[in-house]
């Protein structure tokens, strides 16, 4: 096999990993996201182990092999496709963390009725002036430590109801999801 066969393969071969990797990252990254489901991000923290371990094995080979080879300039290139896939990494691992101290509520008037004075706490203080029925209010909440999160409103007949939305949410239990108003845990 002529060199510069050999070389177009490595070249490729380096291309398709770093293509490869990024494609699979993406994937698994916007739908960390989206869903908001935290399999997502075990699954992208177990990819990038993996794919960290199988990047750096193809890497070191394709520089032993470019060091070896005439016209080196192919390979070279792929490596540096690869590399450029280290702070996409970087910034995918940290758009991760940032979620998993996130809980996204998307907040649901079912009740039948027009509710005011809509107050979230616990965790972060959020406040809704007026919440007609059957609309919706997403809030983003910041889990800064171990902390429950609570729902506070004053119903159509002017009494203040008290709802437990989330009785004990941790830094790390980051998700999205939807809270139907009316039906958590009523206190007093």
């Amino acid at each position: 096999m002529s060199k510069i066969k050999v070389n177009t393969f490595y070249e490729r071969f380096g291309k398709l990993t770093a293509i490869s990797t990024f494609s699979i990252a993406t994937i698994i990254c916007l739908s960390f996201i989206y869903k908001g489901d935290l399999t997502f991000g075990f699954y992208g923290f177990m990819f990038l182990l993996i794919a960290f371990l199988i990047n750096i094995l193809i890497l070191v080979s394709l520089l032993i092999i470019a060091s070896n080879a005439e016209n080196s300039k192919q390979i070279y290139w792929s490596v540096k496709l690869m590399l450029a896939n280290i702070p996409i990494a970087i910034l995918y691992f940290g758009i991760g963390f940032y979620f998993v101290g996130i809980v996204r509520i998307k907040i649901e008037n079912n009740t039948g009725s027009d509710i005011s004075n809509i107050s979230i706490s616990g965790c972060e203080q959020k406040f809704f002036k007026l919440l007609e029925n059957g609309d919706s209010e997403i809030t983003w909440i910041n889990i800064p430590n171990d902390c429950s999160i609570h729902l506070s409103y004053t119903n159509a007949y002017g009494e203040l109801v008290n709802e437990t939305i989330m009785g004990y949410v941790s830094s790390g239990m980051g998700q999205k999801f939807t809270y139907r108003i009316g039906e958590g845990e009523k206190t007093r």
